[in-house]
């Protein structure tokens, strides 16, 4: 598989234009068992202050979120439950903070070690089920708090490549999921999934 990486600039953005524009991307993950290749088929943007949603609107500027301010392109990795994490890019405008949440993908390459990652080899499994939702996307991958502040750019551990087009007739906008805490936030349309897709998660 040959394709360019994601430069930088890419992610100098608004994380609600930057989150659509992730669909059909490639997402890479070296282990030292080998390389997963994922194609990203759901994502959810988080913007700053203004975002109720986000770690930035509701905690502000501390120890944690302080990489949501920093450079574009870096990995943001927190966890929701023990051995549970999520995987953020960084995107922003300049002086601004964002990301963007990996909420489902396909899988294209490694399929043999998202099985093991997930205690699936052996066992019965469905193909569109073992990347849809962030927590089971990063166990499938290996993605940890170790990741986190990981330069998605230019290091060799995570990365994206350029992966596929999607046409903008074959994208929908929804509000995002489990943000119920959110007050004004909570209904914005920023997830983005490929429609018709079979590997989103819900």
């Amino acid at each position: 598989m040959v394709t360019k990486r994601l430069k930088r600039d890419f992610f100098n953005d608004h994380s609600k234009n930057v989150a659509p524009k992730l669909l059909g991307k490639y997402l890479v993950r070296e282990t030292e068992d080998g390389k997963i290749v994922a194609k990203i088929v759901e994502t959810e943007a988080y913007g700053g202050y203004e975002d109720d949603a986000c770690h930035v609107g509701r905690f502000g500027k501390t120890k944690r979120t302080q990489l949501l301010f920093g450079e574009v392109g870096k990995a943001y990795v927190y966890s929701v439950y023990i051995n549970t994490y999520c995987l953020n890019v960084v995107c922003h405008k300049k002086n601004e903070a964002g990301g963007v949440l990996i909420r489902a993908a396909e899988p294209v390459e490694g399929i043999d070690l998202i099985l093991e990652n997930l205690n699936l080899k052996n066992k019965k499994y469905e193909v569109t089920k073992l990347l849809n939702g962030p927590g089971k996307l990063c166990k499938a991958l290996k993605i940890d708090k170790h990741l986190n502040g990981e330069d998605m750019i230019d290091g060799n551990k995570i990365y994206f490549l350029e992966g596929e087009k999607i046409e903008n007739k074959y994208i929908l906008s929804t509000p995002r999921v489990n943000i119920d805490y959110a007050k004004k936030s909570k209904n914005w349309l920023w997830r983005f999934v490929i429609k018709n897709s079979k590997f989103v998660s819900r």
